[in-house]
């Protein structure tokens, strides 16, 4: 590799670090991921690999953000093509996003506790706050969809939020639940951010 990149080395570097660190993680856990291996994989120096990411944590981050933006843009662009009446389509809204939930690897691996202490523990202070308003501007995005199209009237995206907060959190505590507690505890929560959607129609 050269000694000086260029932008567009660099974005490549990154773009294959990301790629090949999503492969390691679904493997081997946040923990059992070696730096060594990512390096290995994509044929650059272990110095390379800091010079973009500070641990291999921060790397992990990175890789959530992308697979967040990826999942939330998906909902957005499946939704938008649902019809059917409102309740029909927050319940479609709210299925796509268990859907991502339950079949992505990052998620599976922040659900095993000891991973999730590890990943806490290098997560930056605002980094939770920075979240917190991605996943509002997603809530916002939704409504601001049905409002267009008169199908709803004001909604407090806030508790929209919080209610897909709580789904959050079923999903990374499952094991503690048996299948048909979680499969009630799901059903609650879809049914409760459904009737807070219902209850502002015109």
């Amino acid at each position: 590799m050269p000694r000086h990149f260029t932008k567009a080395d660099n974005d490549l570097i990154r773009a294959q670090l990301l790629t090949a660190g999503l492969n390691h993680f679904a493997q081997y856990g946040l923990r059992g991921m070696r730096v060594d291996d990512v390096c290995r994989d994509v044929g650059v120096a272990k110095g390379t690999f800091y010079k973009f990411f500070e641990h291999k944590e921060a790397l992990f981050l990175a890789i959530a953000e992308q697979r967040d933006q990826m999942h939330k843009a998906d909902i957005l662009a499946s939704f938008a093509d649902c019809n059917g009446t409102v309740a029909q389509r927050a319940e479609r809204f709210f299925d796509l996003l268990v859907e991502k939930l339950m079949s992505d690897p990052l998620v599976a691996i922040v659900s095993v506790p000891d991973d999730f202490a590890a990943l806490m523990r290098k997560t930056p202070p605002d980094r939770l706050s920075h979240e917190e308003e991605k996943d509002l501007r997603f809530i916002e995005g939704f409504c601001t969809g049905l409002r267009k199209k008169n199908l709803i009237g004001p909604v407090d995206p806030h508790d929209l939020a919080a209610i897909l907060t709580l789904l959050v959190s079923l999903v990374l505590q499952k094991s503690l639940f048996s299948d048909s507690q979680f499969s009630a505890s799901r059903a609650l929560l879809r049914d409760v951010f459904v009737q807070k959607l219902t209850a502002s129609i015109p």
